[in-house]
Parts: structure tokens; C-alpha cells; sequence
């Protein structure tokens, strides 16, 4: 078994209260309830950034060409469905949701 480290944490005496009775009810210390909510959280924040991955490089790889000249501000009708693809990507899930 891995050796444990205490870890303090501060949040309002509510919020504590909560917790507490919480972790309780779920027949669990504070400490492994809490445990637990990082733990689920840190895997949903692996797969949102799993998720929108391409995205992000797609972004960054739009936003290192430079400005085009001679052009009006308003997006054609092209680009807004590229827009709309690349949303319904990032809010369509997949396999790599499911490897966090």
C-alpha cells in the first residue's frame, strides 16, 4: 500500500458541515469521499481535454497563419458549417471519452 501524505484543504464551515455528513451517509470517511470526487473529477477533466484535443490543435494551428487582407468580417456560409462540424465533434462522444 502507498504511503499516505495529509493534505489540507479550506472551504466555509458549511460547505464542511455538508461534506462531512455526506461522506457519512455514504458510509465513508472525508477523507475517501473526498478522495474520490478528485479522482472522478480529474478523469472528466482528462476526457474533456481529450475530447476537444483536435480542436485545440485545430485552433492554434488557425490562429498561427496570418490575417487575411482584402476580406469583409462576415464568415461564408462554408466556414460556419465548418464551425457547426467541428462543434457537433466536440459534443459527440467517442471512443476517447471512454479511455479516461
Amino acid at each position: 500500500m502507498a504511503s499516505k501524505e495529509r493534505f489540507s484543504i479550506s472551504m466555509d464551515a458549511a460547505l464542511r458541515a455538508r461534506v462531512k455528513e455526506h461522506a457519512e451517509a455514504m458510509g465513508l470517511d472525508v477523507s475517501s469521499y473526498v478522495t474520490a470526487a478528485v479522482l472522478r473529477q480529474i478523469h472528466e477533466d482528462i476526457a474533456v481535454a481529450r475530447r476537444f484535443a483536435d480542436i485545440d490543435a485545430d485552433i492554434a494551428a488557425t490562429e498561427a497563419l496570418p490575417a487575411p487582407t482584402g476580406r469583409e468580417d462576415a464568415f461564408d456560409e462554408a466556414e460556419l458549417a465548418a464551425a457547426r462540424a467541428g462543434i457537433a465533434q466536440a459534443l459527440t462522444p467517442d471512443a476517447r471519452d471512454s479511455a479516461a
